[in-house]
């Protein structure tokens, strides 16, 4: 590996960091808390409901990462609305286009041997893309429909009452869905994917290679080497 391959850069800020662990770690405890709650028939959820001293106490645990949830969820939508107001050009980094869709194409080709080459991926790849709106959808639904079934009495003051046993089943399979999401679509791209493997750790340190940044979103690596270029040959001008 080169000098330059060896090059650290800055690939998230710490405001990004500390949003990646509080989803982490509210989405963790939502889940366990959350899941045993489901399945409450079953001996594994007694026994983690049981860590956390019974059903009340567990249901105490999963509004207060609740309410961490939808906090960071406000928090994002403030950040990116003041950034798509203040910043120019705006960020558009993770907005999905055809792009994408001819990414995802090529990479289902590249996986069956059909073109010799992976696709050429930017900042954020399209598997990325739609993981984050994932996210971002399941939070939406899950907050609305947690926050009815934590105020029924209020919120049937002005919705229709059937909303409550719909906000039950809905709440209770986005749960799972996001559940089985997580352990599949996410360890795999962040823990078990080419390139990946055994661990990125960008989203914790903020950092990562130049090496790797041109393995994995090369379009992103030439830009950054370009402006680098640029800047330098200006700086030689004056």
């Amino acid at each position: 590996m080169s000098k330059q391959g060896n090059t650290v850069v800055l690939r998230f800020a710490a405001s990004q960091r500390i949003e990646h662990i509080l989803l982490m770690v509210s989405f963790s405890m939502l889940c366990l808390t959350g899941l045993p709650q489901r399945y409450s028939s079953a001996g594994w959820a007694h026994a983690i409901l049981g860590v956390f001293g019974g059903l009340q106490q567990a249901r105490t645990v999963h509004h207060f990462f609740a309410v961490v949830l939808i906090a960071e969820a406000l928090y994002h939508a403030v950040v990116v609305v003041c950034e798509l107001i203040l910043v120019r050009p705006r960020p558009t980094a993770m907005l999905p286009g055809v792009r994408d869709a001819r990414d995802g194409l090529a990479s289902v080709a590249f996986l069956l041997g059909l073109r010799t080459e992976k696709p050429r991926y930017d900042r954020y790849d399209f598997r990325q893309k739609v993981e984050y709106w994932s996210v971002i959808w399941g939070t939406v639904v899950m907050s609305i429909t947690g926050l009815i079934l934590l105020f029924p009495v209020y919120a049937t003051r002005f919705l229709p009452g059937v909303l409550l046993p719909a906000s039950k089943i809905v709440h209770s399979y986005e749960a799972v869905l996001a559940f089985l999401a997580i352990v599949t679509w996410h360890l795999y791209i962040a823990h078990f994917a080419e390139g990946v493997l055994p661990f990125d750790s960008s989203i914790f340190t903020g950092k990562t290679t130049l090496e790797r940044m041109k393995e994995q979103h090369p379009l992103e690596y030439e830009q950054l080497v370009a402006k680098s270029t640029a800047t330098e040959a200006g700086g030689a001008d004056r």
